[in-house]
């Protein structure tokens, strides 16, 4: 097929299967009118390099798959906890470029992922509340996370499992996603949640990857799971956190004649790097609390307003690139493998920007850090 035309069919399905308008598309790509777009996809004119690179960055795609003379695979499926309302392609095919670009800065860097996320052969129509809470412990166990798995979950996840984390502001309403392709393993995390329900949300969409397999077709190619898996996603992810044993040895110096206070359970969901609601929910299925209990926190101002004043401070935003993904970036570009144009297109930064962005990360590319350090050989 002839080049323009081949081009025009490309833009044009790319541009659909993201549900833009031909004006959209225009001001993603710094184009001046739709008419440039809609002459395009008629395959009425040439499209000059540049034009074609924005095009493919505003398609959340590569330009290669562009000219590719055979149509790209399907996209990967991309399981939501909450589908998003508005934007949700987009969101979808930004996260699958991100995790195939860290894919292949891995590759660049000769990285190979030694270890693998257990298999997990179950059915999720059987499965009951107590198996998914058996499953927390399981895996807990079986990656080492000690007892006090959320400071270190996302890190194992990212480092040792390989998968590849990102974030996004999906804003108050947002959740979590998680997927799984030719690249492996990805989850996206809304970086609008506060620190703890982050943590969470790793734990959940761990469940989701663990099981992904086992998971209805239907449930995949609609974008959503369903309320069933949620709730077994929400028991696996509360156990996981909160480990039956260590809760129990905080509980027996807080607990006074049956009775807890605010504060100490405050500080316990602090303590456990979860939001005091998963601490509640995981105290009543410990049958420490009742559900009217329960729910009575829930809706109680002060215990509110106590929890806000305690976690005062202890906000932090994760970073608009992950650091491990910036490194072998940089490592990729230092060894030549990757062009500095190259490099800040993966950054997502203008070149003039580039400089400045990774001195953000510790990184001067002024300095040469291919210096090696001997190991003795072992």
């Amino acid at each position: 097929m002839e080049l323009r035309k081949l081009l025009a069919k490309r833009i044009r399905a790319a541009r659909e299967q993201l549900g833009l308008t031909q004006n959209q598309l225009a001001e993603m790509a710094g184009f001046s009118s739709s008419q440039i777009i809609s002459q395009i996809e008629k395959a009425e004119r040439d499209i000059k390099a540049w034009e074609l690179l924005h095009l493919a960055r505003a398609l959340k795609t590569d330009v290669a798959a562009l000219l590719a003379e055979n149509a790209s695979a399907p996209m990967a499926h991309v399981l939501w906890r909450k589908t998003p309302t508005q934007n949700r392609r987009l969101l979808e095919s930004d996260f699958l470029q991100r995790c195939k670009e860290y894919a292949l800065v891995e590759k660049l860097n000769d990285i190979k992922i030694g270890h693998q996320l257990p298999v997990t052969a179950v059915e999720l129509s059987s499965m009951t509340f107590q198996d998914a809470e058996k499953m927390g412990r399981e895996i807990r166990d079986i990656l080492g996370l000690g007892n006090r798995p959320a400071s270190c979950l996302s890190n194992m996840l990212e480092n040792k499992y390989g998968v590849k984390i990102w974030y996004a502001n999906l804003g108050e309403d947002g959740s979590a996603a998680s997927t799984k392709g030719p690249f492996g393993l990805g989850v996206l995390i809304n970086s609008a949640e506060a620190p703890w329900r982050r943590n969470y949300s790793f734990a959940h969409e761990l469940f989701h990857l663990l099981t992904w397999d086992a998971v209805a077709f239907t449930e995949q190619t609609e974008g959503e799971s369903s309320d069933r898996t949620e709730k077994l996603a929400e028991a696996f992810a509360s156990t996981l956190l909160l480990p039956d044993k260590e809760m129990e040895e905080l509980l027996k110096n807080r607990v006074k004649n049956n009775k807890i206070e605010y504060a100490g359970l405050v500080e316990i969901a602090r303590e456990f790097g979860v939001s005091t609601i998963a601490l509640l929910w995981r105290l009543k299925n410990l049958r420490y609390l009742n559900s009217d209990a329960v729910h009575n926190l829930e809706n109680d101002l002060d215990f509110q307003q106590l929890d806000r004043n305690v976690r005062h401070g202890a906000w932090n935003m994760p970073p608009a690139i992950p650091e491990r993904f910036v490194r072998l970036a940089f490592m990729a570009f230092q060894n030549g493998k990757l062009s500095r144009a190259k490099l800040a297109e993966f950054l997502r930064v203008s070149l003039l920007d580039l400089s400045d962005f990774l001195l953000e990360y510790g990184l001067d590319d002024t300095k040469d850090y291919k210096t090696v350090v001997h190991t003795g050989g072992r």
